[in-house]
């Protein structure tokens, strides 16, 4: 009898060892193969960046609220304009078809929907981009470092840097005041977020100018959609 318990204790013994080793090492396999895909990286710049495809015009946009049953997402109001009924790419969790559900009154601006039930990926690891407030917006100091997705590929981004040049500069082609940076923009970037160093949202990329990029302040865009979602 005393063999008997003596073998059952090393057998339990054992297993236990055998079941933390998997248990370790799987999870440790889980996470590198979370980490390589992006979805493990807190930044915004990761969880809220997204391409918008409207017809045969295509460009960016990013995740501005997440609710239980819906995202809104801001891009360019000349991206969908034309056709409310876009595509959105969420990089490595998929697409999902949304819809132009607002557009902004002078800006160059619009509100696309996703509902959740039109898509079939988990989005837990989405989020909403944070905004600069106004005075927060109009402190940013001459030359400070900002980031910009110059691609978005299906399971990465491809950041670029760029300095921040002037807050406040009158655009004619646009007929209003927006944001200045130096850093190449490229085609199909348009709606694209712009980011400071602590990963919050500085403005919205709406126009180019060789080395220059033009953006709409994060807190205009917050202002006139607050207004929107609160009817």
């Amino acid at each position: 009898m005393k063999d008997i318990k003596k073998k059952e204790l090393i057998c339990l013994v054992i297993s236990i060892l055998m079941i933390t080793f998997v248990s370790c090492f799987g999870f440790f396999g889980i996470k590198d193969a979370a980490k390589d895909k992006g979805i493990m990286d807190k930044g915004y710049r990761n969880l809220s960046e997204v391409n918008v495809y409207a017809g045969i015009k295509n460009g960016r946009g990013f995740i501005i609220r997440v609710e239980d049953d819906y995202m809104d997402i801001i891009t360019s109001k000349h991206l969908v304009s034309e056709n409310n009924k876009v595509t959105v790419e969420f990089g490595n969790r998929g697409r999902a078809d949304g819809e132009a559900v607002y557009y902004y009154t002078e800006l160059d601006a619009a509100v696309v929907r996703v509902k959740k039930e039109d898509f079939e990926h988990d989005l837990k690891e989405a989020k909403g981009v944070e905004p600069l407030s106004k005075g927060e917006y109009d402190s940013i100091s001459l030359n400070k470092k900002v980031f910009f997705t110059s691609d978005i590929f299906d399971t990465t981004l491809e950041i670029s840097e760029g300095n921040w040049y002037s807050s406040h500069e009158y655009i004619q082609e646009l007929g209003y005041e927006a944001g200045i940076f130096l850093g190449e923009v490229k085609p199909g970037m348009s709606g694209g977020a712009l980011f400071d160093e602590e990963d919050r949202l500085v403005g919205m990329i709406i126009a180019s100018n060789d080395l220059k990029g033009a953006i709409i302040p994060s807190y205009e865009i917050m202002e006139e959609y607050i207004a929107f979602s609160s009817k």
